[in-house]
């Protein structure tokens, strides 16, 4: 396929479990504390099996326990992928949505910045499903290596399914190529950089 398979090898090691996880309770901070506290430096941390899975670190996070959220400043979201090849999320600021005292999802937005092994994207945000194990980026998105450069609306990391998915409006250009190439001659043109999974998609695996 594609000559981004490496990068379903990374998605494969970073599956985030649906079933139950423990919070280490050294390194996690509660996420139910007081109406409107403000703490420096806030980190939380998901573990499966004594293993850490995501860790998400902000300079400054303010509680708003009334309505199920965290306000964060400055997050950095990790995935671990237990080779030393993470996925890293990074932007100006987030918001952590709560369910029960469990995170529902994480979003992350200004100056996106997410690097996926040898894979660098750049969008304005980024949101992590839990129920789903997937990174969502609504907006426009510009993935590079230094083999080609792909730019679309809408791109979808399906963490369980290995591979990312572009929406709509896909150009992909090669290292050295004079002329970028539409998502409607990719296939033609690139059949191992990029495939079709139905109208308006493409799949990178």
């Amino acid at each position: 396929m594609l000559a981004l398979s490496s990068l379903g090898f990374v998605l494969g090691r970073t599956i985030i479990s649906q079933q139950s996880a423990a919070v280490d309770p050294q390194s996690a901070v509660s996420l139910e504390p007081d109406v409107s506290q403000r703490i420096k430096e806030f980190r939380r941390v998901k573990v499966k099996d004594g293993r850490k899975e995501w860790e998400l670190t902000a300079e400054e996070a303010e509680f708003l326990t009334d309505q199920g959220q965290v306000v964060v400043a400055g997050p950095k979201l990790a995935f671990y992928g237990g080779d030393g090849r993470d996925i890293q999320v990074k932007g100006k600021e987030g918001r952590i949505f709560l369910s029960d005292g469990d995170v529902e999802r994480i979003e992350v937005a200004g100056g996106i910045e997410v690097t996926v092994g040898e894979y660098f994207v750049a969008t304005d945000k980024a949101i992590y499903f839990e129920n789903i194990n997937s990174i969502v980026a609504p907006g426009e998105v510009n993935l590079r290596s230094a083999e080609l450069a792909l730019a679309g609306n809408g791109m979808m990391l399906e963490l369980g399914e290995q591979r990312v998915r572009f929406l709509r409006g896909v150009t992909t250009t090669f290292q050295g190529s004079r002329h970028g190439t539409s998502s409607g001659e990719a296939d033609s043109v690139a059949t191992q950089q990029a495939s079709h999974a139905g109208p308006g998609s493409t799949v990178v695996r």
